[in-house]
């Protein structure tokens, strides 16, 4: 037996091994997301309470400097997130065709290929819209 329970833990465990640090990252992210997601729901209220005279302003906030640099860390979390959550599908959703499983390499590339498609047809939809 490897001792008694509860182990203690170091307060610095996510620093021994670098898959550690990249858990802890990934979840990082979705918190960082859900934030700037939260400051876009906060401008569009209001936007939608102050009317047309606020999507300047607004616009202007999120074209800041500092805003551009939020938004490369932002795409950058959000980048992480995908990858890893990518690599984990084959785990969490193994396929079974015709009785034989679906190689992991195969289900990766379908997801990024949704990605890809999905991505494709935001960017038409804002080139048209826009």
């Amino acid at each position: 037996m490897p001792g008694p329970l509860p182990r203690q833990k170091s307060n610095t465990w996510w620093n021994q091994r670098w898959a550690y640090r990249i858990v802890l990252l990934r979840e990082l992210s979705s918190v960082a997301v859900a934030a700037y997601v939260v400051l876009l729901l906060l401008l569009l209220v209001s936007q939608v309470r102050e009317g047309e005279g606020a999507f300047a302003s607004h616009v202007d906030v999120l074209t800041s400097p500092l805003l551009w640099i939020v938004h490369l860390v932002i795409l950058a979390f959000a980048q992480l997130h995908s990858s890893t959550w990518f690599a984990l599908t084959p785990k969490a959703l193994p396929l079974k065709l015709g009785g034989r499983r679906v190689p992991d390499a195969l289900i990766t590339a379908g997801a990024y290929g949704a990605w890809l498609a999905v991505s494709a047809v935001v960017l038409v939809i804002v080139l048209v819209v826009a």
